[in-house]
């Protein structure tokens, strides 16, 4: 009996054994492309429940970067290996929430992760070059997943510590690729629109005008005449018309620039004075098109307060007012502040706050308004995890510097930010 139970152990085992080296070897494919390793899981989990949502004031349920980007990225490998970049980029691994997360992923370190980073880094560039090859070539087709890897790489750039204006290589990529090959209407079409819109003209609050040409917009331009429904705004300033005045303001800057440093007199003359009356009325009349009541309302009268602080900024140079501060800009400067205090840390407009906070703290003349204007660039930091945070508030305290020394180049911060090597967004 025995006997036999060795002898059926035996033949168990030899048949295990059998099957062990003749079963082929089956390596199951990625479900999707792009998606592999436990770190790509990592970024792609990253992606969908914390950095989709710090890009919107839409909340989860209209939310563009995943109910539109995501989606066209499962079928185009290209786009999901820009995304996982992109989500790759923006982990600080010494940060709490970098540190729990690895702490939740026990199997993954950080050398595989920046490894992981750089390879879809490179996949993504070697698809988009082979894209906007074959868009030379009369292929269509790729044209709106191009547009989404280079939505991508301009929020990319928000990581970087050093920024030299490398967002502005694919904001003009995207004007050259809509007026080449313009693709079909659709609604992503017109999220995409949006966005580069509003970052392009948001680029204007650092950018020098020899050193780009993304040009600002025309004297002539107006605001829309028909009335924008609320739900066709995604970003504040493009389909409400506002960002028209930003770039008629950053014209003027432009000229009165050039006559201070040609000693051409007077510097603001009276074709700049004329506009910048037309343009401080129109800021006036100018409404957000979203209801009163919702919370990105307050963010409109927030970017109202902004864009009138910079026109007062451009043609008022404290030199040529033998550095007296009027009032009316101090209250300007502090109601500001006061609207920055009223949005909670975790409110989805944090998104929308750096470029309001940077431009009322250029007009900080006072100390006593620089402590909140930190504190709201610190909140917006904590926000979105993005250094640009920190290169912002970096300019600004050089700055307040120079304002403090009664120094004429605080008037001008595109040029101390460009002589600081900060080239950046300020979104």
């Amino acid at each position: 009996m025995i006997c036999i139970s060795q002898q059926a152990d035996e033949l168990i085992a030899s048949t295990a054994r059998i099957r062990r080296v003749s079963l082929p070897k089956i390596n199951l494919p990625p479900l999707i492309d792009g998606v592999d390793t436990p770190g790509d899981m990592m970024f792609f989990e990253h992606y969908i429940f914390r950095l989709s949502t710090i890009f919107t004031v839409e909340g989860e349920q209209n939310n563009a970067f995943k109910d539109m980007l995501l989606p066209m990225a499962v079928q185009h490998s290209g786009l999901m290996h820009s995304i996982l970049a992109l989500s790759s980029k923006h982990i600080d691994y010494r940060s709490p929430y970098g540190l729990k997360f690895l702490k939740e992923h026990p199997d993954v370190d950080v050398q595989a992760l920046e490894e992981r980073s750089r390879f879809h880094h490179d996949e993504a560039m070697n698809e988009l070059r082979k894209d906007i090859d074959l868009q030379s070539k009369g292929d269509q087709l790729t044209v709106p997943a191009t547009l989404g890897q280079m939505l991508c790489l301009v929020l990319q750039t928000l990581s970087d510590p050093s920024p030299k204006g490398e967002h502005r290589i694919h904001l003009t990529s995207y004007q050259k690729i809509i007026k080449s090959c313009p693709p079909e209407s659709s609604e992503f079409i017109k999220f995409i629109d949006e966005f580069f819109h509003y970052h392009i003209c948001a680029d204007e609050l650092i950018s020098l005008p020899q050193e780009h040409n993304l040009g600002p917009a025309s004297d002539d331009w107006e605001l829309p005449s028909t009335i924008v429904q609320p739900d066709a705004v995604r970003l504040l300033g493009v389909s409400d018309g506002l960002f028209l005045f930003m770039s008629k303001i950053t014209n003027i800057r432009n000229t009165v620039r050039e006559r201070l440093q040609n000693g051409i007199e007077p510097a603001v003359n009276f074709t700049s004075l004329h506009r910048a009356l037309q343009i401080g009325a129109g800021i006036k009349e100018w409404k957000p098109s979203w209801p009163v009541g919702d919370s990105r309302d307050l963010a409109g009268l927030l970017y109202k307060q902004m864009m009138w602080v910079y026109l007062y900024r451009t043609i008022y140079p404290p030199q040529l007012t033998n550095w007296k501060i009027r009032d009316d800009l101090t209250t300007a400067v502090n109601d500001g502040i006061a609207l920055l205090g009223k949005f909670g840390p975790r409110d989805p407009s944090q998104t929308l706050v750096l470029a309001p906070a940077f431009v009322l703290g250029c007009a900080a003349f006072e100390e006593k308004q620089r402590a909140p204007i930190r504190k709201a660039i610190s909140v917006v930091k904590a926000y979105m995890e993005y250094r640009n945070s920190d290169t912002a508030l970096e300019v600004l305290e050089e700055v307040w510097r120079l304002m403090d020394m009664r120094d004429e180049r605080s008037w001008d911060w595109q040029s101390i930010a460009h002589g600081m090597g900060m080239d950046f967004l300020a979104t």
